[in-house]
């Protein structure tokens, strides 16, 4: 079965007003950051046989992942990111055609940053881009402007890069469907293959929450909203990119493979604080906080470490158990993460996963669902409609 790997860097220039990320700007911690999670790798690594593997039940891709997240993973010195990639690749014996990826943003992109992730063995980025218009980015407090970010997508093509990821945020005051139509446009000339949007979310304990949540009147309606939303996805397929799920297309053959494990159920190991894992039957995180963690690294015995991610210890320092997951939380997680999916619910892979159909666990959910127009089946698999997308999480939250 394929390995899954989330490192996270909490680390970036400036907090962004609208992020909820753990991220921090104190770049006195990144040096023994760095050298906290690589001894985190190599006692996971140590910790895993050799054929140990992602287990589950939708699981339709062999190929290994690495995501570097975060964050801003192309603030820190290269050198760090780089030589904790080549130590992850090492300690989980990742496949030599594994998509490894790295999120990067265009204020903190250099050509010879660039050059580094290639030799480490990073075959795809995903950049942090957020708009084209500088309007929008003044807004959302971005360090770049628009010149900026399409500098940086041409460096990546000249660095040899073929799969490059940008993200949209899109219902920022001020935007229009035709403003992100036009980002769009710019990002397939300039070789984008995927592109996620993200509807702007007001996070509690962010400046854009303190900022608009009394003032609900100057974000963009919610009837607007969804209209942007289905509008943006139109013209997405009409420029040649697969909606494949709720916030993420591609153009062919460029579905981030390390963000579907997720969907699939997959397990997946995490690195660094703030990160969050699944192994076996739990869920498990990183505390917000660095010191802790790098604390803790350096103290931490092989001993302890096994025992955690065997599930067999509490809550450590900076490490803690989020749930332990029965078969009928796993069972449940299937509707929460696939109806995310363009693809929807997998009737054949659920029956053969858990030995019950889908349709006698959830009876009444999908009944109702179906009766009220929001679900639809489609040989043998359910997904949502046009108008179940605009309610997903009314959906999702009937299955729970």
């Amino acid at each position: 079965m394929a390995r899954h790997i989330y490192v996270h860097n909490p680390f970036c220039a400036g907090k962004c007003p609208y992020c909820d990320f753990y991220s921090i700007t104190d770049k006195s911690f990144i040096e023994s950051f760095y050298n906290a999670a690589l001894r985190e790798v190599r006692l996971t690594g140590e910790i895993i046989t050799s054929d140990t593997g992602a287990n589950t039940g939708i699981e339709k891709n062999s190929k290994d992942t690495v995501y570097f997240g975060g964050g801003t993973p192309s603030f820190p010195d290269s050198r760090l990111i780089c030589s904790l990639l080549e130590e992850t690749v090492k300690a989980f014996n990742i496949s030599p055609d594994a998509e490894i990826t790295i999120e990067a943003n265009p204020s903190s992109l250099t050509e010879d940053k660039l050059r580094d992730y290639k030799a480490a063995g990073f075959n795809r980025i995903s950049v942090g881009v957020q708009s084209l218009d500088d309007g929008v980015l003044k807004t959302l407090g971005r360090l770049h402007d628009s010149k900026g970010a399409k500098d940086a997508l041409q460096k990546i093509t000249r660095a040899g890069f073929s799969n490059i990821s940008a993200d949209l945020i899109t219902g920022v005051p001020g935007e229009t469907l035709q403003g992100i139509k036009n980002d769009i446009k710019v990002f397939n000339e300039l070789g984008v293959k995927h592109i996620s949007t993200y509807s702007l979310m007001l996070e509690e304990g962010t400046r854009f929450y303190e900022r608009y949540s009394r003032t609900l009147e100057d974000l963009v309606s919610p009837e607007t909203e969804r209209e942007m939303y289905h509008g943006v996805r139109e013209y997405l397929q009409l420029s040649g990119y697969e909606t494949y799920e709720i916030s993420n297309s591609a153009l062919p053959g460029y579905k981030s493979i390390h963000n579907s494990s997720y969907w699939n159920s997959c397990e997946y190991f995490a690195v660094g604080a703030g990160a969050h894992g699944y192994i076996g039957d739990m869920r498990y995180g990183h505390k917000d906080d660095v010191r802790a963690y790098v604390d803790e690294m350096g103290k931490i015995t092989p001993d302890e470490c096994k025992a955690f991610l065997e599930g067999l210890a509490g809550d450590l320092k900076s490490f803690y158990v989020e749930e332990m997951l029965t078969e009928e939380d796993k069972m449940k997680e299937v509707p929460f993460l696939r109806l995310r999916t363009t693809e929807g619910i997998l009737l054949d892979e659920f029956y053969d996963r858990f030995n019950v159909q889908f349709e006698d666990v959830f009876a009444d959910a999908v009944k109702s669902n179906i009766e009220k127009g929001l679900l639809e089946r489609k040989e043998r698999t359910l997904r949502l409609t046009r108008s179940g997308l605009d309610l997903a999480n009314v959906v999702i939250e009937d299955f729970l």
